[in-house]
């Protein structure tokens, strides 16, 4: 975050053209990311139609088409079952039963063009029947007399129709090969049906069979060539169009036992590759057939319209940022003139553009004004220079006009002489203390002092009012070391201490204690200066209080902006605004003045001359 705040206020902020080159970008970024954004939505749409397109074939096939072939063969074989041959008792020669179930067979094969063949097996008589389009060259009645065909009660057992038939007593569907032809795969649905008007041991297992070409070609109906079609017969898979391994097919058949729906979908990965895979459940027989759809294959046509309208976009974009450069450059040129002109005469240069001069619009506008500006100016700037000329000669000769400090030094230092000839101590020493304080303001060029030589003017100044008050005045020291070592402005405590006595005094008749202390929150030092004296009243500490506000307002006539107020701004002006002085009432009476500077002051050196 930094290092981009750094880049813009380096490269973008100082140019113009920059900042506007830099919206036309963030504009352009936000408009590809609404490209990806319409592109996801346009994806989740199309899937959406795809799904539901999918979902509603599937389900009139399966409802429809896939129900129809199941009812039609059930039917088939239920009236195969009822067939009056099957029924009566074996009164016949075997021939003769032969020649009728190979009719019952025919008329049954030739009714139904979807069906590839009829098997038929008789335990009674351990014969085994095909009806295909070879029964008619050959024989189709197989048994142990027969050396064509020979298939025996073990044999049969092995094969999965027959099996089938046994283990369930309904209509049943399995996958076998033809008998007649091993590479070519049926579906297999087989009925087993007992007779006990005949025999209790009589039965015949009748399997009518489909190629499964057929699924081929309704597979090719409702597919393209990179999607793939199954179907299921609960968990069983009859129908593999893309030739999944049984792993695969496992995953599917555990997926769609968990689908509640008769109708959904789920995206799945197949060899690495990504599918939606979309189903429909026939809730009357349970037969699922599920569509494999390659992931990329559904987003295709939505990927060729997005990356067109990209190269629209990037056109249409390249075409209008090259338009803007040339506006930007066209509009860019006469204010980086105005502002080249602007540096010259920020550099005391006279540097002229007569191009921009002649403008009439709003950069020639600019251009005339600052004209002017800097002719005012320049008038502005002679006239204070005159004004700064008269002042200094006015300061040299008040200078010139005040009094020798030596002098004052001098005549300070006879009446200590003449004191002490006297013996008068007392003279003496009020005019030493009166000489500290002297040399301290005349000699101090420095704006800070440490509080350490505060302290000592202080005591200089308590000296002398001790003369005049007395006992009546106390002064209590109690400042840290820390404290002791802060830089403060020239007469830091002094004036505080002289307000103290001023207003604590004026009406007082007792002792007045002044308690110097200091305390520190965070990084503030607080200097405190209380007195126990008289105070002063509300009204006047209001008025105070106003003005070291900066509140300078005509009807606060009896408090003159000087004292604390001088002392509040020469703190501000140093240390800022957070610090400076606030006056309070005590709480047992008096005033509370407290100095706030901060922590470390400023580096300055002491400027006391003793």
């Amino acid at each position: 975050m930094k290092l981009l705040k750094n880049f813009y206020l380096k490269y973008i902020e100082t140019k113009l053209s920059n900042k506007i080159t830099f919206v036309i970008g963030v504009i352009l970024v936000i408009q590809v990311v609404m490209f990806f954004v319409m592109y996801s939505y346009s994806y989740h749409i199309r899937r959406e139609e795809i799904v539901e397109n999918n979902i509603q074939i599937l389900h009139q096939v399966n409802t429809n088409y896939l129900a129809g072939i199941i009812e039609d063969i059930d039917t088939a074989s239920m009236e195969i079952f009822f067939n009056k041959v099957f029924w009566k008792k074996n009164e016949q020669s075997p021939v003769n039963e032969d020649d009728q179930i190979y009719n019952i067979l025919a008329s049954q094969y030739h009714s139904d063009n979807d069906l590839n063949s009829i098997y038929l097996y008789s335990s009674a008589s351990n014969k085994f029947y095909i009806m295909d389009e070879a029964s008619f060259n050959q024989i189709p009645v197989k048994s142990s007399a027969s050396t064509l065909y020979i298939f025996n009660g073990d044999d049969l057992q092995k094969m999965p129709w027959y099996e089938a038939a046994q283990e369930n007593k309904g209509l049943v569907v399995s996958l076998a090969t033809e008998i007649r032809h091993d590479n070519q795969h049926i579906i297999c649905f087989s009925r087993y049906m007992k007779y006990p008007l005949k025999n209790n041991d009589y039965y015949f297992v009748i399997s009518l069979n489909l190629d499964i070409s057929k699924f081929d070609t309704l597979c090719h109906q409702l597919n393209n060539d990179s999607e793939e079609l199954m179907i299921f017969n609960q968990e069983k898979l009859i129908y593999n169009s893309g030739n999944q391994p049984d792993e695969v097919v496992n995953d599917l058949a555990r997926a769609i036992q968990k689908q509640k729906e008769a109708n959904y979908w789920f995206t799945t990965k197949i060899n690495s590759r990504k599918y939606v895979v979309i189903g429909d459940r026939c809730e009357d027989n349970g037969w699922t057939m599920l569509k494999l759809v390659p992931h990329n294959e559904m987003n295709r046509d939505v990927k060729l319209q997005f990356w067109t309208n990209c190269l629209i976009v990037i056109f249409i974009f390249s075409g209008g940022i090259f338009c803007l450069s040339y506006i930007i450059n066209r509009t860019m040129k006469p204010i980086e003139d105005l502002a080249e002109t602007m540096r010259h005469y920020r550099q005391g240069k006279c540097y002229e553009k007569p191009e921009l001069s002649g403008r009439l619009d709003e950069v020639g506008t600019l251009y005339s004004s600052f004209e002017k500006m800097n002719v005012r100016i320049n008038m502005l700037i002679e006239s204070e220079y005159q004004s700064q000329i008269q002042e200094k000669q006015a300061r040299l000769e008040a200078l010139q006009a005040q009094l020798d400090p030596h002098f004052l030094y001098n005549t300070l230092q006879t009446i200590s002489g003449i004191a002490i000839e006297n013996n008068v101590f007392e003279i003496e020493d009020i005019n030493n203390s009166l000489s500290e304080i002297l040399r301290y303001s005349l000699n101090n060029s420095k704006q800070l002092v440490k509080i350490e030589e505060e302290v000592k003017i202080v005591q200089d100044y308590m000296n002398i009012q001790k003369y005049r008050f007395g006992d009546r005045l106390n002064l209590k020291i109690d400042l840290s070391s820390s404290a002791l070592e802060l830089r403060v402005p020239v007469f830091f405590l002094q004036l505080p201490v002289e307000n103290a006595i001023k207003h604590g005094m004026e009406k007082s008749v007792h002792t007045v204690n002044i308690h110097i202390y200091d305390t520190q929150t965070k990084h503030i030092f607080n200097i405190h200066i209380e007195d126990d004296g008289h105070g002063v009243t509300k009204e006047r500490l209001d008025e105070i209080r106003t003005m070291l506000r900066g509140e300078d307002r005509a009807e606060y006539k009896e408090y003159k902006p000087k004292g604390l107020v001088n002392l509040n701004e020469r703190i501000r002006q140093q240390f800022g605004s957070d610090y400076g002085v606030w006056i309070d009432h005590m709480a047992e009476g008096g005033t509370q003045v407290v100095l706030t500077v901060p922590k470390g002051g400023q580096d300055a050196e002491s400027t006391n001359s003793r």
